[in-house]
């Protein structure tokens, strides 16, 4: 027998009593209430039941778990299936006196101070404050109502080592949603490297306790963001939430649903129903970047969706060739020029041309303005003749 090894028949033996004793429990429980893999157990048992041969041996670690392991351990209906339990309500009454006259402890410090998982905790006084009856641990109980405040008050006031203020990250954070649109918390926390939960949590704390930092790790990585990637776009300081609303509702108007729109930038057509129906609309760096890209691909050209355009008619909508991009953002100026898509204007020479000219300097191709204006090359050559197309 190898010296680091012992033999495992008075272990299988003391099982086989247990389980003699408690035959409606599954091995898988005795084995969870010694600390031992249930696959380990169940491996020992069924060797025993080959017959002779080797003998067969067991750590002492997973021995002395096993052969320690007595009839008042295991649980039982009467207690609850606690085992050695006892009803949570008196620790979970004093667990609760502590943390109101403690605001800087949390459920997770003190679960940990007792060796209790913060979710067993937690879980506890949530069924103890909803008058449902909970047993744990008697053990557990016992260290919860002797529980000295202090230490954990100290470790609390304390930064940890690995932590740095979170102050000049929540401001980093802001700058950038200040420059970039499409800049939301999750994208930025992507960008860097970060779970966005981690970083969501990390804000979450600091909101109830200021003195709460962010790992160091995760500070630096935020903190070294200079430049955000596509999707993020450089914010248009004098894009307001009333152009947005403009634009969304002109790409309606032209004939685009909200599922077009939401697809052209990224964005669900639930969050664009919301933002079109509020009565004081909001528009999120998401939110922003994501009409500002559908504007830019679908403005210039008519969309496919007579309904869309007909509702849009009917809520009086104005279309996109009734803005230009100088007075779509100003809340005080009103809609003017070409109002119903559907319908050509009686075009002139001089109407034309003034309408090229218009959507060429804002970027657009001499192709995609006659698309935009909805003639054709031919019979904008007739219009203009005997004045040539705009170069």
């Amino acid at each position: 027998m190898r010296a680091d090894r012992t033999a495992a028949a008075p272990v299988i033996q003391h099982v086989r009593y247990l389980i003699a004793r408690r035959p409606d429990l599954p091995v898988a429980a005795i084995a969870r209430h010694a600390g031992v893999a249930s696959s380990t157990l169940k491996s020992l048992l069924s060797d025993d039941c080959r017959g002779p041969g080797e003998e067969r041996t067991v750590s002492p670690a997973i021995a002395r778990r096993l052969l320690a392991l007595q009839l008042a351990d295991l649980p039982c209906r009467e207690r609850g299936y606690g085992g050695r339990s006892t009803d949570a309500a008196p620790a979970m009454e004093h667990v609760r006196a502590l943390l109101d006259a403690h605001p800087a402890l949390s459920q997770a410090a003190i679960a940990r101070a007792v060796g209790m998982s913060p979710s067993t905790l937690a879980a506890a006084l949530h069924d103890v404050a909803a008058g449902t009856p909970r047993r744990i641990q008697q053990a557990a109980a016992q260290q919860l109502l002797a529980l000295d405040p202090d230490p954990l008050l100290t470790a609390a006031a304390v930064r940890r080592k690995d932590t740095m203020e979170l102050r000049p990250v929540i401001d980093h954070l802001h700058a950038l949603q200040l420059r970039y649109d499409r800049a939301s918390r999750a994208f930025i926390a992507r960008t860097a490297g970060v779970n966005p939960s981690t970083l969501a949590s990390a804000l979450l704390d600091h909101s109830r306790n200021p003195r709460r930092g962010i790992h160091i790790v995760v500070g630096r990585r935020i903190l070294a963001l200079d430049e955000l990637p596509a999707p993020a776009c450089p914010r248009r300081i004098q894009v307001t939430d009333t152009g947005l609303l403009r634009r969304l509702r002109a790409l309606c108007a032209a004939g685009w649903t909200l599922e077009d729109i939401g697809a052209a930038g990224n964005i669900s057509a639930k969050t664009l129903t919301a933002f079109s129906a509020s009565h004081h609309p909001r528009g999120t760096p998401a939110l922003r970047g994501a009409i500002l890209a559908a504007w830019e691909e679908l403005s210039h050209r008519p969309g496919p969706s007579t309904a869309a355009r007909r509702r849009a008619q009917a809520k009086g909508w104005a279309p996109p060739l009734a803005w230009d991009n100088e007075t779509i953002d100003d809340p005080s100026v009103s809609p003017s020029g070409i109002r119903n898509p559907g319908h050509q204007p009686p075009w002139n020479p001089d109407l034309l041309q003034h309408e090229l000219t218009f959507l060429t300097r804002l970027g657009l191709s001499q192709a995609q303005a006659l698309k935009r204006l909805g003639l054709g090359t031919r019979r904008a050559h007739r219009i203009l003749t005997p004045t040539a197309l705009a170069a």
